[in-house]
């Protein structure tokens, strides 16, 4: 069976955008986390991760 031309769309579309979105959303509460331990340290510490995340 050839998924890409016998599936519907929409469960096609679901099935194969569902991973990333997984990926992103624990990268995305990876940086949170680790924004909010290193704010912990000093208001020096978080600048230079701002910096370094944005200076690319």
């Amino acid at each position: 069976m050839n998924q890409m031309k016998d599936k519907p769309i929409f469960p096609l579309l679901m099935s194969m955008a569902f991973p990333p979105m997984i990926s992103m959303l624990i990268q995305s509460l990876y940086n949170v986390v680790d924004s909010i331990f290193v704010a912990k340290l000093g208001e020096d510490a978080l600048t230079a991760l701002y910096k370094t995340f944005h200076s690319q």
